[in-house]
């Protein structure tokens, strides 16, 4: 687990197989870089979820890292989702088209 500058992140195994990362807290500038590593030392082949359920705050540098980290996925012959129930956070998904390239899911449930 990362925790640093009102962020908590995760690295859980999905049952079915594949990696669940959740994410609490404002994922800006000043701590995408932990999201980064964290998912660098995932294997990108196989599903992985990213939880954006107690996510508050998403800015530009999250959105390309998660852009980033889909196409590195798609390249690797993995996928990725995310999930987020919120509507705020939904709707800076949808403004940057993230949701037009990545499923975009309201529920862990229905990404995995």
């Amino acid at each position: 687990m990362a925790s640093s500058g009102g962020v908590d992140i995760t690295l859980e195994q999905l049952p079915a197989g594949g990696g669940l990362v959740r994410i609490s807290g404002e994922l800006d500038l000043a701590t995408v870089s932990q999201l980064e590593r964290i998912v660098d030392g995932t294997s990108l082949n196989a599903p992985l979820v990213i939880d954006l359920s107690e996510c508050s705050f998403l800015d530009s540098s999250a959105v390309r890292m998660l852009l980033e980290t889909g196409t590195r996925a798609e390249q690797a012959g993995g996928h990725l989702s995310l999930v987020a129930p919120d509507q705020a956070i939904r709707r800076i998904l949808e403004i940057a088209g993230v949701d037009t390239v990545l499923p975009v899911h309201a529920t862990l449930a229905e990404a995995t």
